[in-house]
């Protein structure tokens, strides 16, 4: 990919594979969401592109979603040994304080807006089948089960939907630092037992089989043996045994396993297809231990900077874009336009994702999450 020296990023510094990375992810997702209301293969692209080729752009959300878990488990673990030593010393109050400055603020501006819809009876916002409620899926999102909410009675409306894995990441972030606490002095036993759990995710996802597609896509267990991945990946990235030499045949072997676990799922039976996550969570692992060795430093260039930026913002894009898909999906079908056209709708999809995820970051969560730990800090030093 690059020639360019393989130096590991300074501390503190922002990694641009990592970056792009998760720009990519979110931006798939965006695709995806949009790809369900106005499928990119009955628009005039169809002309010029394979079904094939379109699916493929447009359908890998679900994947994305689990290379997310990836990255989160490499990045909390990464800063867990940066602020603190090693993860045996995470320091509780201050990990689950700046998980919540960072998650809190965001979450419940998103929960007060789409309960204030829902009860205006806005057309895509309105819980109205007979198993759900208002209220139960308020809890469950403030709960941190509306994953298996959703398994139980079916799927919210899409602004609900996007936060099962929300759920997943933060029942993480619940039992991950207390689990440090007890875990080996060895760092190459702590990557060993991480790594086993992400070997666990095929056996937990066939042990699933008769469950419905929901209830396996949006179990725990699959969702913490790739956030295990990004764990032991982590660890690893510290180790001295890997090599210079091995740090491209990482990046390498990893885009090109990541990309064919992509692609084979339109081919395979979806048993097959469900084995086939482990490969993509391993591949995301290794091109996070690249990334962090200096690997992929083209990432870099100027001419990356929009989907950087994508990464950047991840969590304010991918929490607040169903706002932008539904607006715009509403107002292109509801002007009459033809499917024909749809494509059109892509591009200004992502537009506007971006820019109210920048809002978002620049006017709510910025400020407050730097409000809030703040106030964190103070007054666990006052006690």
């Amino acid at each position: 990919m690059t020639s360019a020296p393989l130096s590991p990023p300074k501390a503190h510094q922002r990694n641009a594979g990592i970056d792009v990375l998760r720009g990519l992810a979110v931006v798939l997702v965006i695709l995806n969401h949009v790809a369900i209301r106005l499928p990119l293969t009955n628009t005039s692209l169809a002309d010029f592109l394979s079904y094939g080729v379109l699916r493929f752009i447009t359908h890998q959300g679900y994947h994305s979603v689990f290379a997310f878990f990836v990255v989160s488990g490499f990045l909390i673990t990464s800063g867990i040994i940066r602020r603190w030593g090693s993860l045996r010393q995470s320091q509780l109050p201050s990990f689950y304080a700046r998980r919540f400055a960072r998650i809190v603020p965001c979450l419940l501006v998103l929960l007060s807006i789409i309960v204030v819809l829902d009860v205006m009876g806005v057309q895509g916002f309105v819980i109205d089948r007979p198993d759900q409620s208002l209220t139960a899926a308020l809890c469950s999102a403030l709960g941190m089960y509306l994953n298996k909410y959703e398994c139980l009675t079916g799927y919210l409306p899409a602004n609900w939907d996007v936060l099962w894995s929300l759920s997943i990441e933060e029942m993480f972030y619940l039992v991950f630092p207390v689990l440090c606490l007890s875990l080996p002095r060895s760092e190459k036993w702590q990557s060993v037992l991480f790594g086993v759990a992400a070997f666990a995710l095929p056996f937990a996802m066939h042990a699933m089989a008769g469950e419905s597609q929901i209830c396996r896509h949006k179990a725990y267990i699959p969702g913490a043996s790739a956030l295990s991945a990004g764990v032991a990946a982590a660890l690893l990235a510290r180790s001295d045994r890997i090599k210079r030499l091995w740090v491209p045949a990482l990046g390498w072997s990893g885009a090109a396993i990541l990309l064919l676990t992509c692609i084979l799922p339109f081919f395979v039976p979806p048993f097959v297809s469900d084995d086939l996550t482990l490969g993509l969570i391993l591949s995301v692992a290794a091109l996070l231990i690249a990334f962090s060795k200096g690997w992929g430093a083209v990432f870099q260039h100027k001419a990356f900077v929009w989907l950087r930026s994508f990464g950047l913002m991840s969590y304010e894009v991918y929490l607040t874009h169903m706002f932008i898909v539904l607006s715009l999906v509403q107002a292109y079908q509801g002007a009459g336009f033809s499917e024909r056209a749809a494509w059109v709708c892509y591009p200004v999809a992502l537009g506007g994702a971006w820019l109210l995820g920048y809002g978002t970051d620049r006017f709510l969560s910025y400020p407050a999450e730097r409000r809030m730990r703040t106030f964190f800090q103070r007054f666990i030093r006052a006690r």
